[in-house]
This record gives C-alpha cells, sequence and structure tokens, in this order.
C-alpha cells in the first residue's frame, strides 16, 4: 500500500492503514521490531510529523508498544506487549512458550571451575574445593535480547552437563529428565536496579535503563543446592506476577 497525496484521507491514516495491513498480511509479526521514524519518512516519502502521529495512534489502539532504548515493536493481539514472569521453577523457555511466544538463547559462557567464587560456595552450602559449572545466556524472545541468565550448578549433581546444547535444550528439562534429579523448590527475591554496562550492551539498552533483577537458590529433595542463579530482565517488558492466598 502506497501514500496517495491526492487523497482526502488524511497521510497519518494512510500509513496507519498501510502498517495495520502489514500485520494483518503477517509481513509485521508480533514482537519484530518496527522501521524507526526517519526509515519510514523515507520509505512512504511523508514527514517524520505524520510518521509520529500515526504511530501514537497506533500505540493507542494497542498495535504497537514503544519501549525506551530499544524501539518500536508489534505487539499481540489482544495481548499487553508486556511479558509476565511467574514464579515458577519450570524455567524461562516454559515460560515463554506458555505465552505463546519463542524463545531462544545465546550461550555466552560455559565453564567447569574447580573451585567457586566464595560468596557462592557459602550461599550453595559447598565447599570451597567443590566443582561448579557456570552457565551464562542472553534469553531472547521472538529474537529480542530480554533477559541475562547467570546460573551456578552443582557438578556433583550433574556430570558433564557441559556436554549438551545448552542453546537449544531447557536447562530444567535436562536436569529433571537426563540427571533424574527431585527437584523440590526454591528461594527467590526480585528488585529492582539500573543496568550495568554489560547489561546495557548485550540488552540493547539506552542507560540509564532500568532492569528487574532476580536472584534464586533451587533445592533438591535431600536439602542439598542443585543450584544458584542471577537474571536480569528489561525493566519496560516484564511484569512480575505473585498470588497472595488470604486464607488461613
Amino acid at each position: 500500500m502506497t501514500i496517495d497525496r491526492s487523497s482526502p484521507i488524511p497521510l497519518y491514516v494512510q500509513l496507519k492503514d498501510a502498517l495495520k495491513e502489514k500485520v494483518r498480511q503477517g509481513i509485521l509479526k508480533p514482537g519484530v521490531r518496527l522501521a524507526s521514524e526517519r526509515d519510514l519518512c523515507d520509505e512512504y516519502d511523508i514527514s517524520r510529523t505524520t510518521v509520529r502521529e500515526a504511530l501514537r495512534e497506533l500505540e493507542q489502539e494497542g498495535l504497537i508498544s514503544t519501549v525506551a532504548g530499544r524501539g518500536t515493536f508489534i505487539a499481540s493481539p489482544d495481548e499487553e506487549p508486556a511479558l509476565n514472569v511467574e514464579v515458577t521453577i519450570e524455567g524461562f523457555s516454559a515460560d515463554m512458550r506458555r505465552q505463546g511466544l519463542a524463545p531462544s538463547s545465546v550461550v555466552l559462557d560455559l565453564s567447569l571451575l574447580a573451585a567457586p567464587p566464595r560468596r557462592i560456595a557459602e550461599v550453595m552450602g559447598l565447599p570451597l574445593d567443590s566443582e561448579v559449572v557456570r552457565i551464562k545466556r542472553l534469553r531472547l524472545v521472538n529474537k529480542t535480547p530480554l533477559a541475562l541468565h547467570l546460573v551456578y550448578l552443582n557438578h556433583c549433581l550433574c556430570p558433564n552437563i557441559l556436554h549438551h546444547n545448552l542453546a537449544e535444550v531447557s536447562l530444567f528439562n535436562l536436569l529433571r529428565h537426563e540427571y533424574n534429579l527431585e527437584i523440590a523448590g526454591a528461594d527467590e527475591r526480585a528488585y529492582a536496579a539500573l543496568a550495568n554496562k554489560d547489561e546495557l550492551n548485550l540488552l540493547n539498552l539506552a542507560p540509564p535503563a532500568a532492569v528487574l533483577r532476580t536472584e534464586r537458590v533451587t533445592y533438591m529433595e535431600t536439602g542439598e543446592v542443585l543450584e544458584y542463579a542471577k537474571a536480569t530482565y528489561c525493566g519496560d517488558w516484564y511484569r512480575l506476577k505473585t498470588h497472595i492466598d488470604m486464607r488461613c
């Protein structure tokens, strides 16, 4: 669809309709980043004021969502563009798939440490000479980077786990089904923070950027600590959901 300057329909309405049609045809899919204002100006040969008016109305209608420092994205139909972080121990991939989204990962670090950092050893209740696996992954949804996950695993409970493709398999599925580990539960805390330099770069954020951080200690049925995990989520995209039961 092109812009018809002889039409009585305002240019911003024509642009809005053109973008809606691309969404309807599947050319622009949910989660995809929309072209920049300048690129839209060049593509349709219209002013930035016209583009901004069209985008403003599309956002009001819930078709797009603008995330500070990241750009403008096509929203899922009849959904908030925010992603929910539920308090479960199923893992990132399962949580995203439940919401109809496509998760993926980029492995940034896989290490077998002969001795964990002192604080990690203390949190996990391990001797300082224990072997610990360190896994750092960039987590993406619909190919957009949205989280950083850093995990320390008690290696004696999951020997040779680094031989698996941790960019494609679910870590929790692997621990449960390949290693037959009985996971009892976890203690987790969440807090707001400003992104550090590493997070700004990997998550494509513009400073200052708010992020949601979580720390979790996961326990076995035996009481042993299986993992200590830290996660950083883009603050503009995530909402933490909890349920409070007031019954005694």
